[in-house]
């Protein structure tokens, strides 16, 4: 973004004035717990920062599920929700200068209706749940939907959920109860994030791997709409630096030497897909894309220039209460370093 002026101060009084500030923030993210995968190690502010400057939370796969619904036996249904309130305590007493926290996709296991006049009336249910965890932390937070967020049910004899064929009726459920959008932006201290959801193309429908030639669960693989990558471009033309949150893993330069899921290419953004060439023509606006799904801890660039982060799960299969990521981002520069 160049040298740009706020309030009256050069960039580089501000800096000069922010050095106190930064020694302070140094010694107290170097005793803290971060990184997406394995809670340890401090991540240390970007050098020189500005002012404007700031630290934020992405965690992944909650996978809320209540105790006693069909899911529980086949999946861990306390267990998870034990992990995830080990991660907002960890959140809580590690970083409570976090200024916001993002949840890169699966808030919940499984819905078990997908009939919007279900929520809100004071059951208890995965999405309330999840909304009555998260907001202990007394912190802003953003969502983008992930496939589970789209399943209405659980075959317990089957051992899956199920993908609604509804999913407008979905999403509908997830505006009333978070009040998000499909796919959404805001812009925090002079960074753009830009919020994905890449259940909204023609994978949608495509069946997950499975055992079961009958399977109803869908979504594992992931797709845009034309709408939503029309948008992005958009989004993308703005001033300001961007970082892209997606559930599903893209593509990326290493790809067959990196481990984003168990099931490969099957779970991640479809070679295909109008994304890539999007990303590819404004790879030096994009300075992070922080990605979900697999459950595990990876890295990689896209386009040789775009550092993609995978955020391992708190809930379910590998989860844990410390797969807590770091973000720290300096809006003049768009220097992002997370662990």
């Amino acid at each position: 973004m160049g040298m740009l002026m706020r309030g009256g101060l050069s960039a580089a009084k501000r800096k000069k004035a922010f050095l106190p500030i930064l020694f302070f923030a140094v010694l107290l993210t170097v005793i803290s717990c971060g990184g997406g995968g394995n809670g340890g190690g401090g991540v240390v502010p970007p050098p020189d920062p500005s002012p404007d400057s700031f630290k934020f939370i992405v965690i992944s796969d909650m996978h809320v599920r209540i105790p006693g619904n069909p899911d529980d036996g086949v999946y861990d249904n306390a267990g998870n929700l034990n992990k995830f309130n080990g991660a907002l305590d960890l959140i809580r007493t590690k970083h409570p200068d976090a200024e916001f926290v993002v949840v890169s996709g699966d808030t919940v296991g499984c819905l078990f209706s997908r009939n919007p006049d279900d929520y809100g009336v004071g059951g208890d249910n995965p999405a309330e749940r999840f909304k009555a965890m998260i907001e202990t932390l007394g912190k802003p937070y953003y969502v983008a939907l992930g496939n589970h967020d789209y399943q209405e049910g659980f075959d317990a004899a089957a051992r899956e959920g199920i993908t609604s064929n509804d999913p407008g009726a979905m999403e509908a459920i997830w505006k009333k109860v978070l009040d998000v959008d499909p796919y959404y932006s805001f812009v925090h201290r002079g960074v753009r994030i830009i919020v994905l959801n890449a259940m909204r193309g023609p994978e949608y429908v495509t069946p997950c791997p499975s055992t079961n030639p009958a399977t109803r669960e869908t979504g594992c693989k992931g797709s845009f709409d034309d709408a939503q990558i029309n948008w992005l471009e958009n989004e993308l033309r703005q001033p300001e630096y961007c970082l892209l949150i997606i559930h599903h893993p893209v593509i990326t330069d290493h790809n067959n030497v990196k481990n984003w899921s168990a099931a490969g290419l099957a779970m991640q953004v479809r070679a295909e897909d109008r994304f890539y060439e999007v990303a590819r023509a404004y790879k030096d606006r994009i300075k992070g894309i922080f990605v979900g799904h697999g459950h595990r801890k990876e890295n990689d660039v896209l386009e040789g220039v775009i550092p993609v982060h995978e955020t391992a799960s708190i809930g379910d299969f590998g989860g844990a209460a410390n797969h807590v990521r770091v973000v720290w981002i300096d809006p003049f520069t768009g220097t992002m370093i997370t662990q």
